[in-house]
């Protein structure tokens, strides 16, 4: 065994690099791809709202920037309105805290993909007996993050140079990028060391995520300090654009020195495969509803399924908090009132055109669960578990059916526990409860949309076990146009594409029900036909 604790790292980086030269790709060229079409598309809309009033794109900006300090669904959804009357703060508000999410989702995942997952295959065992030390593999994870992260914000530096914004600034800008996912990163390093299970630490890792992100979400809206104990709130509030506050870029750099300090520390303290949380031994005798499909089904995703049930709720509950602001805001800023009354939007109004956001915004986070549900079926078949399986009395079919049943009941469980945790929160604070029934409504009535992105996904599968990642491919067209949409200024038959498009019932408001029939009849006629095609293909193992 060599002496040198990091013997080899250049050769893991290379092998990494050689695995990941692909999902890299697409993940860079997505992300500066959203990046450079912000600048482009609104300077489009500002200088085309400017040519129609006859006043500058400088007073259309401000002019925005006003109505936008007072929306808190945006603020909850992109991050404080700092510096809104100039382009790059503009840019920055518009890029906003999702997307930095985003950046943080795509480091959580190369770090698991490369720790947890290579010692659950049992490759890095393999790996380790050669002359490697005990911190390459963490070291070459940590030295390719940190180049895509260096690389992901020198291009967004470049993209707002090209513009014409303060190079200074725009470099400060990508840097704050490039700390968020270094910092995010750092966290994953952690909870790899700590679980035995790649799906387990990948969890937690997101429930930091959206921790930070509901923190920072409360604290932005309300303008208190719980943003600042995010992570996101960190990079956030660099304000690059604005008045240039560095001391978040020290504490940045500290996390990210601790969490990789103390992923070392851990990572000697266990062995090859192991957590240093033990898994507990299960009971001495299987339940009887192990014996059925469903059953078996169940026990294989009721974990998932529950984390996800409390995630929504969690979220719902975070922006739950919030609702009152908005009502409080209304009430104490007389001219803000009137611009608005101008425009025919009321309290009311707002209160549930915010409900409405908040909602399609956990629908559209729901998701991302539900797919995962839908996938748990590749993950058997890949790690050769669905074989055995099937080799006994229980059809291809009947074993599918189970698992897209559990998911088809998902859906409005998510969409069920973010209405219970958005409408509680909002009785706390205000005392009373307001439309309970017609918001559990609007969530509710989401649920096809989810079902019919699934039942893609089933149909994707049956086909195909190669094929069932397109399913990630729609749910990312699904995110750029709720996102992104309005400010790419795309065609209606564009934005009609995502099915959360067609189900934005408000609270006391009508929906249109021919749109959810056609929703539920795609995700029914995919989801069998998904099944039928299951049952004629072969298994794919390799």
């Amino acid at each position: 065994m060599t002496k040198n604790g990091f013997a080899g790292t250049r050769q893991l980086v290379r092998l990494i690099l050689r695995l990941d030269r692909i999902k890299l790709t697409l993940w860079l060229l997505g992300l500066l791809t959203l990046v450079a079409i912000t600048p482009f598309s609104l300077r489009a809309i500002i200088d085309a709202e400017a040519e129609k009033s006859g006043v500058s794109a400088e007073q259309v900006l401000a002019e925005q920037a006003a109505l936008l300090e007072t929306n808190a669904a945006s603020i909850a959804l992109q991050g404080p309105p700092d510096a809104l009357d100039t382009f790059g703060g503009r840019y920055a508000f518009e890029i906003g805290a999702f997307t930095l999410a985003i950046v943080a989702l795509m480091n959580i995942l190369l770090i698991a993909r490369h720790t947890r997952a290579e010692e659950e295959s049992g490759r890095a065992e393999l790996v380790r007996a050669a002359s490697v030390g005990p911190w390459s593999a963490l070291a070459a994870v940590s030295l390719v993050a940190l180049a895509t992260n260096l690389i992901l914000g020198l291009g967004t530096s470049v993209v707002f140079i090209a513009d014409g914004q303060d190079v200074g600034r725009s470099l400060l800008y990508g840097a704050s990028m490039t700390f968020c996912g270094l910092l995010f990163a750092a966290i994953a390093l952690i909870w790899v060391q700590v679980f035995e299970y790649g799906r387990a630490a990948t969890g937690m890792s997101l429930a930091v995520l959206a921790l930070a992100f509901a923190l920072r979400a409360i604290g932005d809206v309300k303008s208190n300090w719980l943003s600042m104990i995010s992570p996101l709130g960190w990079v956030q509030a660099v304000n690059s654009f604005g008045d240039v506050i560095l001391w978040p870029f020290f504490v940045s750099m500290l996390a990210v020195a601790i969490a990789v300090g103390a992923a070392i520390a851990l990572v000697v303290r266990r062995d090859v495969g192991a957590g240093l949380i033990q898994q507990r031994p299960g009971p001495p005798t299987a339940s009887q509803s192990l014996g059925t499909p469903l059953g078996f089904a169940w026990r294989l995703q009721r974990s998932t399924l529950f984390w996800w049930t409390v995630g929504a709720m969690f979220m719902g509950a975070i922006y739950g908090s919030v609702i009152s602001a908005i009502d409080d805001f209304i009430e104490d800023n007389e001219s803000m009132r009137e611009v608005l009354e101008g425009m025919g939007m009321s309290g009311d109004a707002l209160r549930d055109g915010f409900i409405t956001v908040i909602l399609s915004m956990i629908a559209l986070i729901a998701t991302a669960g539900v797919i995962q549900s839908m996938l748990r079926p590749r993950s058997e078949e890949v790690a050769g578990r669905a074989e055995p399986v099937l080799a006994t009395a229980i059809s291809r079919r009947e074993w599918l059916t189970s698992h897209v049943v559990l998911t088809a009941l998902a859906a409005p469980v998510f969409m069920v526990a973010s209405g219970i945790g958005l409408s509680v929160t909002d009785a706390l604070v205000v005392g009373q409860f307001t439309n309970f029934g017609d918001t559990i409504a609007a969530a509710l009535v989401r649920v096809p949309a989810l079902w019919a992105i699934a039942g893609l996904g089933v149909l994707l599968y049956g086909w195909a076990r190669r094929f069932t990642f397109g399913v990630w491919a729609v749910f990312a067209l699904v995110a750029i146009i709720f996102l992104f949409g309005d400010l790419l200024r795309l065609p209606d038959p564009a934005m009609n594409l995502s099915p959360i498009r067609h189900v934005t019932h408000l609270p006391g408001g009508d929906q249109g029900w021919l749109s959810v029939g056609v929703l539920c009849a795609i995700a029914a006629v995919s989801g069998a036909t998904g099944i039928a095609l299951f049952g004629r293909r072969d298994l794919d193992t390799a």
